[in-house]
């Protein structure tokens, strides 16, 4: 069987070219004509104006309304003047029948004469008039004109070849690239082929793939916006039930007397005003994603701060079998921040690291600095972060656990940022996750 597709696409592409080049003659032939009344009507924007500043020239050297003036006026702007009184009465004189057009025309408004003339009439003064007739300008557009043809000519060749560029370089294109649109908005893992193109195709497919990714954007930012908000009230709410309880559970484990209790007691007790501790520390990490406050600004060292944290997490990592190892280099370093919001940064990774390893393993803690900056590094032996994770896992509300709110990395990420520091996420090659702190020293 014999294909014809070659001489289809010929056809196609005659039929556009033909419809390309009737589209730019007729398109041609409507520029000139409103080139044309454009040309008009500037120059009836012009006479009115010239007029108005000889007319308000006339008032305020408050000339004589004279023929001579008018003579005089009608050499310097080469048109017809004349000065019209109450009685109707003309200076110069003015044929009856050219009177008698001038008779009931209205004024500030430019009125066309038999003979291809046009008149113009302005109040000078409670008596007087000013006249100002001319010849119609004749327009330097016209067909008839032999540069006006030759220029469409060569136009519509232009045209022509250029319709079939466009046919055979952006229309396929752009055809290939529409053709994708259906399913292109419902995922922003997809890049089209157009948008490696150094043209305005490969930009337009660069800007359809940046608007797609802004409406993602935008859309995680609402449903975040939306969660953040009911977030808040639920945050506020559950903040004043449960400090008050809280507080008075404290306030009595501070009021026991530890000398009567025998050393079973005394770990009850040491255990429920830490696990009380805890149930405070959840609260206002609830409250700081709701509302936000800056870090208190103090010189603290980074190492007593880390092994307070450890310190009051050792229940949690014996009870998980957790080996906690730590590993400072520099006990003495020092930034400048809040430490309570620093225990509480770490102490969400600290529980992020035992959960990640629910049969137990081992947790490497290391602090290590330079001339400018501190690094923390916790290190677990469990199965480490999948891919999405390690995209977005300081992400609000974003959990692979069971049960898992996503608040945690998130609160780690907007504490470290607020004291001038970065959060890294990674897996070790060894196996296990890897989470990195770099904050920057104190100023000396």
């Amino acid at each position: 069987m014999k294909l014809h597709a070659p001489e289809r696409s010929r056809s196609l592409a005659t039929r556009f070219i033909l419809a390309f080049v009737t589209f730019v003659a007729v398109g041609s032939l409507l520029l000139l004509t409103w080139l044309r009344f454009q040309q008009q009507s500037e120059d009836e924007r012009v006479f009115l104006r010239l007029a108005h500043t000889d007319a308000d020239f006339v008032q305020r050297l408050n000339l004589p309304r004279s023929a001579k003036l008018a003579e005089d006026l009608q050499q310097l702007l080469r048109m017809n003047l004349y000065f019209r009184d109450a009685t109707g009465q003309f200076e110069p004189t003015l044929p009856l029948d050219q009177r008698a057009w001038l008779k009931d025309m209205p004024r500030n408004e430019v009125h066309e004469l038999k003979g291809g003339r046009q008149a113009l009439i302005l109040r000078l003064d409670a008596r007087h008039d000013m006249i100002f007739i001319r010849d119609d300008l004749e327009p330097a557009l016209s067909l008839l004109h032999p540069a006006t043809r030759n220029a469409l000519l060569a136009f519509w060749l232009l045209s022509a070849a250029l319709g079939w560029v466009i046919a055979r370089q952006v229309i396929r294109p752009v055809q290939r690239l529409t053709s994708r649109l259906d399913s292109f908005f419902d995922s922003k893992a997809t890049i089209p082929d157009e948008a490696l193109r150094k043209d305005e195709i490969g930009e337009l497919a660069r800007r359809l793939t940046q608007a797609r990714d802004d409406l993602w954007q935008e859309r995680e930012k609402r449903e975040q916006s939306e969660r953040m908000a009911l977030l808040g009230r639920v945050a506020t709410g559950l903040a004043h039930e449960i400090k008050n309880p809280l507080a008075a559970i404290q306030l009595h484990t501070q009021l026991m007397d530890v000398s009567a209790l025998d050393a079973e007691s005394v770990r009850s007790l040491k255990h429920v005003q830490d696990e009380a501790q805890v149930i405070e520390g959840l609260v206002n990490q609830w409250l700081y994603l709701t509302r936000p406050t800056p870090p208190k600004s103090q010189p603290i060292k980074l190492a007593e701060v880390l092994i307070e944290t450890l310190a009051l997490l050792k229940a949690q990592t014996d009870h998980a079998n957790v080996q906690v190892m730590t590993e400072i280099q520099d006990e003495a370093v020092l930034i400048s921040g809040d430490r309570a919001r620093l225990q509480q940064a770490f102490r969400n990774i600290v529980l992020n690291a035992i959960q990640a390893m629910p049969r137990g393993g081992k947790l490497r803690v290391s602090l290590r600095s330079d001339e400018k900056h501190c690094r923390l590094s916790f290190q677990d032996s469990g199965q480490g972060f999948s891919v999405d994770a390690l995209a977005h896992g300081a992400d609000l509300f974003f959990s692979e656990k069971e049960g898992g709110m996503g608040i945690g990395l998130n609160v780690v990420h907007e504490i470290i940022s607020a004291h001038g520091g970065a959060l890294k996420l990674s897996n070790q090659s060894a196996g296990g996750g890897l989470v990195t702190i770099k904050i920057p020293l104190a100023s000396v």
